[in-house]
């Protein structure tokens, strides 16, 4: 946070109780530099670079997704994109909260879940399949501007790709666009 100073006298006894307690709530406040953005985290990260500026929830013609995306130039990169197939897992009017298994088989060889990444003058990247992985909402994005959070973890299957075997996983407060 550029413009922001903070100085603090040391007191010559160890803080206790409240005094501690307040000054631990002003650092924590003033490290926390903003509501969105952030990194998603694993073992993937030293392949991939996982920051974004904001994340985004859809839910459109029974496919949820939440898009971690970053701006870039006049356009926009999604750094990263859990989606999950939850039509079949959303009775008629249904509006709650979901605990998705990503890595459900379907049929056909297809999982419930797939994770994408769009990123501008980059390969186009093709992730393997999910050994293990769960998509967590708190309620289902239905209206514009509404906040949606949860979290995700992945593990993708041994294999010989980069990135078999190596995780992905993170919190997120998105907006519905």
């Amino acid at each position: 946070m550029e413009g922001v100073q903070v100085s603090a006298r040391i007191p010559s006894t160890p803080m206790r109780g409240p005094r501690l307690l307040a000054l631990t709530a002003l650092v924590a406040a003033l490290c926390a530099c903003g509501e969105d953005g952030g990194t998603l985290e694993g073992s993937v990260s030293p392949l991939l670079d996982l920051r974004y500026q904001r994340s985004e929830a859809l839910l459109a013609e029974g496919e949820l997704s939440i898009n971690f995306v970053a701006p870039q130039g006049s356009g926009v990169n999604t750094v990263l994109k859990v989606s999950a197939r939850v039509g079949d897992m959303i009775p008629e009017g249904y509006t709650g909260g979901l605990d998705i298994n990503l890595a459900e088989d379907v049929g056909g060889g297809a999982q419930r879940g797939a994770i994408g990444r769009s990123v501008l003058d980059e390969p186009v990247r093709v992730f393997p399949q999910l050994a293990r992985g769960s998509l967590v909402v708190d309620r289902l994005p239905t209206a514009q501007g509404q906040r949606v959070s949860g979290d995700f973890h992945v593990t993708f299957v041994n294999g010989i790709d980069i990135y078999s075997g190596r995780t992905i996983f993170g919190s997120f407060e998105a907006t519905v666009p």
